[in-house]
């Protein structure tokens, strides 16, 4: 695609980016095609902490739990990464503002970033994204956290029951209904916690 891409990343001073298998296990560079979408991802964040994602073409950010910007993005730092995007393919990827590139791409810029929250905050100001505080949710977001348990039962069966360790963390109240789906769907737990849990 013509202009440039963004990567974000926690690790500064690099270089050149390699392609990597991620969750389409495949390798690829990620990145978006403008610095508010990338920067979400900055920080220590799940989907099950703050969800990201685009509504009506805004970058967009809301929390899953009280708490959950701060946990994600207060007092953390990372690195916005400006490629080259003649390398990068939209539509490899069931989200459209991410692009791929299969081969190494090197860095044409680094944009430090000191307080990934602050910097969040300034780009909403701006009118770049927008951030939704718990309790309050985006139009199109579901109320019943049908969406997490849903990702939970699908990223525990793709990637491991890490996940489950997640969901008992952020989210102990659905963790019941999650372990309840798996067992619906025939999954054989690895941990004999999860299979105590998922037979009480």
């Amino acid at each position: 695609m013509k202009g440039n891409v963004y990567h974000c990343s926690l690790t500064a001073g690099l270089k050149k980016l390699s392609p990597k298998p991620s969750t389409h296990k495949k390798p690829w560079v990620y990145a978006t095609k403008d610095i508010a979408t990338s920067a979400m991802f900055l920080g220590d964040n799940w989907d099950f902490i703050c969800q990201t994602g685009m509504y009506d073409g805004l970058p967009q950010i809301y929390e899953r739990f009280k708490g959950a910007f701060d946990y994600a993005y207060k007092n953390k730092k990372g690195s916005l990464y400006v490629l080259d995007g003649k390398n990068f393919k939209e539509g490899m990827t069931s989200w459209s503002p991410e692009v791929v590139s299969e081969f190494e791409e090197p860095v044409l810029e680094e944009v430090k970033v000191h307080d990934i929250e602050q910097f969040l905050s300034k780009l909403e100001k701006e009118g770049k994204l927008k951030i939704y505080f718990y309790p309050k949710l985006p139009p199109h977001a579901p109320k019943d956290k049908s969406d997490v348990i849903e990702k939970a039962v699908k990223w525990t069966r793709d990637f491991g029951e890490h996940t489950l360790e997640q969901i008992e963390k952020f989210h102990p109240d659905v963790l019941n209904k999650v372990l309840t789906t798996l067992v619906e769907q025939d999954y054989s737990f690895i941990d004999t916690k999860w299979k105590n849990l998922a037979n009480k």
